[in-house]
């Protein structure tokens, strides 16, 4: 169910935040200047979003003010700009739609899709992506304004500005993989899928859905999580901290410089190891180019071979 910008339900919620104990539909109503039954439609709609709002003989009381909430209306001004979903099949499904609504009336704001559930989580390739309790799965509808051969650049930023997001949540040392993941020392932690439209050279659109493995491992081997225990930040809080370290570095990805991919090479999960390739060989894994494509040195002959996002798979000896 989507938590669509609702000015009735926005300002129940404020009235209830800000009142210790349970105000009744008739003190809403009046307060609010709108019916009771609108009073109602909202309280129900805020019970879909996530809220826990208790209905006592004296009225509604919200419990938890600060709990772990993905509506819109937990972002203030920038509300319009996210859009959330208690369940869907995929963010990058339901992303995409925006997007090409987006380009169809002219309106280029960068969007959120947030889920609490995705039945349908999308992968690189074939892979699903499992969404787990308490995960943080989002898609981001950008409009970067890039040639088509440069679409691994957002990827870059997005994988850096990730790293850098949970490092500081955790204390932990985290590492980018190529193409599109986030490790810990201990395994994956979070991937990236990349969805663009491109119209001659130029990208029209371009999506990033991420899914970040919070507090539950999935049944997948070689998976890590970021928190052992309770989470101590909200989802809400990590997907704030990692919009504005990805918006910061928009300027880096526009610019023709070695900065953006040395960074990238820096954090490298893959620096330098021997990875084999099926039916190629075994290489030396030497870091990335400024579009992203990874950069192997055969072991055969010392050769450095060039290959694009998607081109190979690769097993980390």
């Amino acid at each position: 169910m989507v938590n669509e910008n609702n000015s009735t339900k926005e300002k129940v919620l404020n009235a209830l935040k800000q009142n210790e104990g349970p105000l009744s539909g008739a003190d809403l109503s009046l307060m609010l200047k709108v019916s009771r039954t609108s009073i109602w439609k909202a309280v129900q709609s805020l019970q879909n979003s996530g809220y826990r709002i208790i209905a006592e003989k004296k009225g509604y009381r919200l419990e938890d003010v600060n709990a772990d909430i993905l509506c819109p209306l937990e972002f203030g001004i920038e509300k319009d700009r996210f859009i959330h979903f208690t369940e869907t099949d995929s963010t990058m499904n339901e992303a995409r739609k925006i997007a090409l609504k987006s380009l169809e009336e002219n309106d280029r704001q960068t969007r959120v899709v947030t889920a609490d559930m995705q039945r349908e989580g999308k992968g690189r390739g074939s892979h699903k992506w499992k969404t787990t309790q308490g995960s943080l799965a989002f898609t981001m509808v950008t409009f970067p304004e890039i040639l088509s051969c440069e679409a691994g650049r957002e990827v870059m930023a997005s994988q850096i500005a990730l790293v850098r997001t949970l490092t500081e949540i955790s204390d932990r040392d985290f590492f980018v993989r190529w193409p599109n993941d986030v490790w810990s020392k201990d395994g994956k932690v979070a991937g990236i899928l990349d969805d663009f439209l491109c119209t001659g050279s130029s990208c029209g659109f371009m999506n990033l859905g991420i899914g970040v493995n919070l507090s539950a491992r999935p049944k997948i081997k070689g998976s890590d999580i970021i928190f052992d225990s309770k989470p101590s930040f909200t989802r809400k809080e990590i997907l704030s901290m990692f919009i504005r370290k990805f918006n910061s570095m928009q300027a880096l990805v526009k610019k023709d410089s070695d900065d953006l991919h040395k960074m990238w090479n820096q954090l490298n999960y893959d620096a330098d190891k021997k990875v084999s390739i099926m039916e190629r060989g075994e290489f030396i894994f030497t870091g990335i180019n400024s579009l992203g494509f990874a950069a192997l040195k055969s072991t055969r002959d010392n050769s450095i071979q060039i290959f694009p996002q998607g081109s190979i798979k690769y097993e980390k000896h």
